[in-house]
């Protein structure tokens, strides 16, 4: 399927390990440029393709860059998949578009035990469409990391089974966040907030996004730490089974039907199957558009 795709002129992206296929499918024989985990090298060179590597990486954060090829785009792997996600939009044609002055700014509001897909899926989602995007935890510096945790269904358990996952680095300190620097704050879900929710730096920082007048977003269990600080009264919601009762008695007003609520500049999501209701409501609410 991957050489058909090669042989049609398609657009191939490949990440982290998934080059072999580019060697299995004889691609790589053309010379291609191409880059991956840093292990694939020689497999990359014993194949034909170019290696390409990213200059000037001193931390996590530095990885940034994918590589694209005539039509072939790749890249190390989750670090880069904000930039590689703008790539592949730019390459089949889209345009993002933003109906305010400035690019939007967004603040997740992180702790050990988030979501592993609610903090990437949506962090990585803006950062693709051109957003300043930050993760910020009570107690922790940039560069410190967050566990991440996965919840997977699984037959004849009544209740997900709690996977560990991914680590999340921390990209701001708590004490250089500037509520005046962001638009929107969002409380990814998981575990994270019902601890979020024990720390009063956390909840005061949640208040201060609404006074102001911000954007506040929540997925899931987000919408625990939410209600905790008054940001759900009298407002529409999306809620999960294990948040309503935490809405209904913060006084908000749960659509059952919807995956996804909008109410003024509150975004709520039930659960993190719903991340792509939750990052298009977002990126709409916030001025953001991609056309094709």
């Amino acid at each position: 399927m991957v050489a058909r795709f090669a042989e049609l002129g398609k657009i191939i992206l490949t990440s982290c390990h998934s080059q072999l296929l580019l060697a299995a499918a004889g691609i790589l024989a053309r010379g291609m440029k191409c880059t991956a985990f840093e292990s694939m090298k020689p497999f990359i060179e014993l194949s034909g393709g170019s290696w390409w590597q990213q200059s000037g990486v001193q931390t996590v954060f530095d990885i940034t860059d994918c590589v694209m090829d005539g039509k072939f785009i790749s890249t190390l792997g989750w670090p880069t998949l904000g930039n590689t996600l703008r790539v592949l939009l730019e390459s089949i044609g889209s345009k993002i578009t933003c109906s305010r002055e400035t690019q939007p700014s967004l603040l997740f509001l992180i702790g050990d035990c988030v979501e592993d897909y609610s903090i990437n899926v949506p962090f990585k989602a803006f950062q693709a469409l051109g957003c300043k995007v930050d993760a910020v935890s009570p107690n922790k510096k940039k560069g410190d990391k967050c566990a991440t945790i996965v919840h997977d269904l699984e037959e004849g358990r009544q209740l997900p089974t709690e996977k560990s996952s991914h680590n999340f680095y921390v990209t701001v300190a708590w004490e250089d966040v500037s509520v005046d620097d962001y638009d929107c704050i969002v409380v990814p879900g998981g575990r994270s907030p019902e601890l979020l929710v024990m720390n009063d730096k956390a909840v005061g920082l949640i208040k201060k996004f609404v006074e102001k007048g911000k954007f506040v977003a929540a997925i899931g269990m987000g919408n625990w730490l939410l209600a905790a600080t008054g940001a759900l009264k009298k407002k529409r919601c999306a809620s999960g089974y294990g948040t309503k009762v935490a809405v209904k008695v913060a006084g908000g007003q749960i659509l059952e039907s919807e995956q996804c609520v909008t109410d003024d500049k509150l975004v709520t999501a039930a659960t993190t199957s719903d991340l792509p209701a939750f990052v298009h409501a977002l990126s709409t609410a916030l001025g953001l558009s991609v056309v094709f």
